[in-house]
């Protein structure tokens, strides 16, 4: 370890990747087609029209399907942005991950990696605004659901940056690197809030959670 505390990992893990998917059958498939239609259309007018003006009519209408149809895959407005948020967010989080360098300290990896989520919310404060109350207090299973399969990608990716920061013996093996990846989760979606809220710059947001997460990991070693 280095005088000023920042450790180097030797290697990246990389990100969680799913066992190869079965073939899916005509009727998966066309479910699917619709499914990308439908989030790309809500993508597309939230980003043109906003949120507050656009309508799930017209989401149905550029998806090329109806209204009852649109119901069977979002119950409302709000369920359709979480389903844009979570595909995007997953891309973000997962391309993070692929472009750590395996030579960074341990602390900069989660910084870039959080710093990416945080980049993604600043192309619209106000709809991520929106975003966040629906995430923290979701109306359905469905949307529980869709909110729980992102975390735990994210959770996955973090406790692998953990685990190989262990296994090299930067940090103490004792800890449950899922444990660890919620609690640093937590410090960077707290001080986003506040940054969200308009209380820090975006370069403040870096400094306080860089401050956070250093207090987390050197509390591991």
């Amino acid at each position: 370890m280095s005088q000023d505390g920042r450790a180097q990992t030797k290697a990246v893990a990389p990100p969680p990747t799913a066992e190869r998917p079965k073939p899916l059958g005509r009727r998966e498939r066309n479910k699917q087609e619709k499914r990308s239609r439908i989030v790309e259309a809500a993508r597309r007018l939230f980003e043109e029209k906003g949120f507050a003006q656009t309508t799930t009519l017209e989401i149905a209408e550029a998806a090329d399907i109806g209204t009852g149809t649109l119901f069977l895959y979002a119950r409302s407005k709000e369920d359709l942005l979480v389903l844009v948020f979570k595909d995007e967010m997953l891309e973000t989080a997962m391309a993070a991950f692929a472009r750590l360098r395996a030579e960074d300290p341990l602390l900069d990896q989660l910084v870039q990696v959080f710093d990416a989520m945080a980049s993604h919310h600043e192309r619209d404060r106000d709809l991520a605004k929106i975003l966040l109350r629906e995430i923290m207090f979701p109306a359905n299973d469905d949307r529980l659901t869709d909110i729980g399969e992102l975390m735990d990608a994210i959770f996955a990716g973090l406790a692998a940056l953990l685990s190989t920061a262990q296994a090299a013996g930067i940090l103490r093996a004792e800890f449950d690197p899922r444990l660890v990846a919620e609690n640093l989760f937590s410090n960077y979606f707290m001080d986003m809030l506040e940054w969200l809220r308009g209380l820090w710059t975006k370069e403040a947001f870096r400094d306080r959670l860089r401050q956070h997460l250093a207090i987390t990991i050197d509390g591991l070693r």
